[in-house]
């Protein structure tokens, strides 16, 4: 396994509290996405994200009548899905942080897949891996919604060169302390687009904030695209 994945990977172990689906998660829903998703009755809509956390997405998902997915690298995150939704427990799932383009979860044919704030952690190799095999398991007309770390993101000040499109992260404040955590930047709206063009571009936005004044921005690049029919 690459050094950088496997540094992620064990980063990651520790998990990310997030009890609540992010407004960027309900707001893109209410905005954008509900009006491009293929319409159906007569069954439900598959839907699944790419790094899943602890599944406050999945749950808000399974609430609007998707039949949800998760998968995640972080093993205690995948165990407080399970425990959240007991019910759909076999629907989450630890996968190999080494991505392959021939990986299939669940049998594929989602509808809906979304990676928020998870693929900006491969390089630019393994970045189109995973991004193949993300879009070989979607149904033609299906919806991708992805969220990508930009350079105005405080964390770029930070980082140094690292390989292949990574950048090596290391930090330390009062509320944080990051140490060669790998990270692969967007450095503009045209790399974004450059980067997702095997879609059909439906929207590209971005969310951005301060919450402490001594971290700095948050930026992100929001993509929405449609795999072909």
């Amino acid at each position: 396994m690459e050094e950088y994945l496997a540094g992620n990977r064990d980063y990651w172990q520790k998990g990310y509290f997030a009890p609540n689906v992010e407004s960027w998660v309900f707001r893109m829903w209410g905005q954008v996405l509900q009006y491009e998703l293929p319409k159906t009755k007569n069954s439900k809509l598959r839907m699944l994200d790419f790094g899943c956390g602890q599944g406050a997405a999945l749950s808000f998902f399974e609430k609007l009548g998707f039949d949800v997915f998760g998968v995640d690298i972080s093993g205690g995150d995948i165990e407080i899905c399970k425990k959240q939704m007991p019910k759909i427990e076999a629907n989450f799932k630890l996968i190999d942080p080494v991505p392959n383009e021939d990986d299939l979860w669940y049998g594929g044919g989602f509808d809906l897949v979304t990676a928020i704030q998870s693929l900006y952690y491969y390089s630019d190799n393994d970045f189109q891996k995973r991004l193949a095999s993300i879009y070989n398991q979607m149904n033609a007309g299906g919806v991708f919604y992805a969220t990508m770390i930009g350079t105005d993101s405080y964390y770029y000040d930070y980082s140094t060169p690292y390989k292949d499109g990574l950048r090596s992260v290391s930090l330390k404040t009062e509320r944080v302390t990051v140490d060669n955590h790998y990270i692969n930047f967007t450095k503009s709206r045209e790399h974004l687009l450059e980067r997702f063009s095997m879609f059909k571009k439906v929207n590209v936005g971005f969310y951005d904030g301060i919450v402490r004044e001594d971290e700095g921005r948050y930026f992100h690049w929001t993509y929405v695209g449609k795999k072909e029919e």
